[in-house]
């Protein structure tokens, strides 16, 4: 991916003339650089960049940052001499900002005996928010395995599984399928477990009239996506499937309000709309989306609180749910781009979901 260009975005500041970017994936998006180990020091001024790398990556940096055209030095961090001494040679008597959530307080103690430090909140949340046709590709990609492996998985029959098998199959699909890794830790949440928005796969096995919920998401060279669908198992009571279908209603709602221009608490008023219409808002304990990219949640953070305006080529998700404690949850999730007066939905899978009792397909 061609990342020249980016590290020039970051925008200057009197208040330091240097910034440190201590989260990989932060540096992965303004290098290319995809180890796990790194610190970029950038002079803000003139965009002079140096990484970081111990010798265990210092070949990859240069083959990465090379294929990605991001102008920076390489530089080899060797075990007599520490990164903060590096930092210092540096930056001399010049002024270091860095965002004092993304290091300890031991390495900031540490960086404040060499040089001088400024506590800034990060650029890179707001910076990473627009994504390019690159960058959507990735996602849409993602999307894509997730969505084949969730078809393959409900059609080979939940019935009779656990969670954690259903989990473990759909993890190994979306690997089978091409994916580097899972985006995040699969959900599966079957019957009344499904009251937990973010439960932890368990020995549950699934059974007639559950209705099971599976959050989960595919990664694709560090790009991620989610999804969530909720399949209806057979027959399931009438108060169960009053859930799903206002679910679906308020979903559809989210997704209609994501335009280009529309604040964030708009997108999420949409959907909760539907609940507070039906007297259920209590049941609706999260946020209606997030951002989505290196990160699973990033900025913007789609709640009552959101003041973020969503631009062109962002992508965010649209989920909203319910969850009702002894019957169940039902949360439906769709990941789209923002295009300018809509959206475009890059998760697939269709959302009316139903399993029969029987191995059939669906």
């Amino acid at each position: 991916m061609d990342v020249s260009g980016r590290i020039s975005r970051l925008v200057n500041s009197e208040d330091a003339e240097f910034v440190l970017v201590l989260r990989v994936e932060d540096i992965r998006w303004l290098t290319g650089f995809t180890g796990g180990t790194a610190q970029l020091l950038i002079h803000r001024r003139n965009h002079e960049a140096w990484l970081l790398v111990d010798g265990r990556y210092f070949d990859r940096a240069i083959d990465e940052t090379t294929a990605s055209r991001a102008t920076v030095n390489i530089e080899r961090v060797v075990p007599d001499v520490s990164t903060d001494d590096m930092i210092a040679r540096i930056v001399g008597s010049s002024t270091v900002a860095v965002d004092s959530t993304h290091l300890t307080a031991h390495f900031m103690n540490v960086l404040q005996r060499h040089c001088i430090v400024v506590p800034e909140p990060t650029q890179l949340d707001d910076l990473r928010r627009v994504k390019d046709e690159a960058e959507i590709s990735l996602i849409a990609s993602a999307a894509t395995i997730a969505d084949d492996a969730l078809l393959s998985v409900v059609t080979d029959g939940l019935v009779g599984k656990t969670e954690k098998q259903i989990r473990n199959r759909l993890d190994h699909l979306m690997r089978e399928g091409g994916a580097d890794d899972v985006a995040f830790d699969t959900i599966v949440a079957t019957g009344a477990l499904g009251a937990r928005p973010h439960h932890e796969p368990s020995d549950a096995i699934v059974e007639n009239g559950h209705g099971v919920v599976i959050d989960f998401g595919a990664m694709v060279q560090g790009y991620k996506s989610d999804m969530t669908r909720t399949i209806r198992i057979g027959a399931v009571s009438a108060e169960y499937q009053r859930m799903f279908d206002l679910v679906i209603e308020a979903e559809a709602a989210g997704i209609a309000s994501v335009k280009a221009g529309v604040v964030g608490a708009s997108v999420d008023a949409a959907a909760r709309a539907v609940f507070l219409r039906e007297g259920v808002d209590h049941e609706y304990v999260h946020g209606t989306g997030h951002g989505i990219g290196l990160y699973i949640h990033e900025q913007p953070i789609l709640s009552p609180r959101c003041t973020a305006v969503l631009g062109v080529n962002e992508v965010v998700t649209v989920e909203p749910g319910l969850y009702r404690g002894g019957v169940g949850g039902v949360r439906i999730e769709d990941l789209v781009v923002v295009t300018g007066d809509s959206c475009r939905i890059l998760t697939h899978t269709p959302k009316d979901l139903t399993c029969p009792r029987s191995q059939r397909t669906i």
